[in-house]
Order: C-alpha cells, then structure tokens, then sequence
C-alpha cells in the first residue's frame, strides 16, 4: 500500500484472495480452470465497479498446488487445516493442544493453526508469548514452593516418598 516501486507511477497493485476451489486442485496445477475462475471473480468485481476488468494489465493467480509446492502449503492451505467447526476452538490444531503446548516439553506452536487462527495478522505468536510467560511462572512457583506445603496449600494430603 505503501511501496511505490510495485506499480508504475499512477498505478496501483490489487490483491484478491479468494477461496475454495475443490480440494484435489492441490493435487496436480489446474492452470486452466483457475483461470476460468480468475475470470469470474473479475466478473463480480466488475458488477460492483464497471470498468474494473480493463483496469486490469496483468494477472497472477496462485492456486493450492502452487502454494503446496512453491511454499511448502499442505494441501495448498494457508490455515494448515480447515476452519471446519470440527477443526476450531478446542480442537485446533488438534483435540488437546489448543494450550499451545506440543507433546515436548518446551516445544510451544504458533502458526496459523493454532488456535484462534490468526492468519497473518501475529495473533498466534502473541498467544503463544502469554503461554510461555504464564508456563515459566507457575515452573519458577512450583520450585520456590516445597511440594508438601503446595498439598497443603490445595486441600490434599502430602505424600511423602
């Protein structure tokens, strides 16, 4: 929006992002029908602003196989899974890590995954921050307080070993 070496002078650079081509395009490229719905989506834009289509000089679209091969996309999803209700809230990115934590001990997870989302907006990595920060202090509590006065301090008896 800022930079501008990206367009000639009096020249703007647009970004469409759009979503939900079949699943399989990640697959094998399907340049031909990503066109064909590069065109109907300029038709749309061209139903709200007339004359956009010739504004249009070139073109770039990207589809799943391109972002699955050129960018390491799973799948060619930019959310690594979909946003499906059985893949949200507590179940993203999977039943019983949407804490953050991994199943390694210090291994936390903050990309677009995770939960709440976040795409690029830095929503994960500033989740992730308040876990690691609350992690360590209850780690530094759970030394500086000896385990039989931690029972006590819960109601439950101390064992002793």
């Amino acid at each position: 929006m800022f930079d501008d070496s990206l367009a000639p002078a009096g020249k703007h650079i647009m970004s469409v992002f759009t979503q939900w081509v079949p699943c399989d395009y990640a697959d094998t490229p399907h340049d031909a029908e990503l066109q064909a719905y590069a065109d109907r989506v300029l038709a749309r834009m061209e139903k709200v602003a007339p004359g956009f289509t010739d504004s249009v000089l070139h073109r770039q679209v990207i589809g799943p196989h391109q972002m699955q091969e050129e960018y390491g996309l799973i799948g060619g999803n930019i959310f690594h899974g979909e946003l499906s209700l059985g893949q949200m809230f507590h179940a993203r990115p999977a039943a019983g890590y949407a804490d953050l934590r991994t199943p390694v001990h210090g291994l936390y997870q903050a990309g677009s995954a995770t939960h709440g989302g976040g795409g690029v907006t830095g929503i994960p990595g500033r989740n992730v921050v308040k876990q690691i920060l609350a992690d360590r202090r209850a780690e530094r509590w759970r030394k500086r307080v000896p385990r039989t006065a931690r029972a006590h301090r819960t109601g439950k008896a101390a064992i002793e070993s």
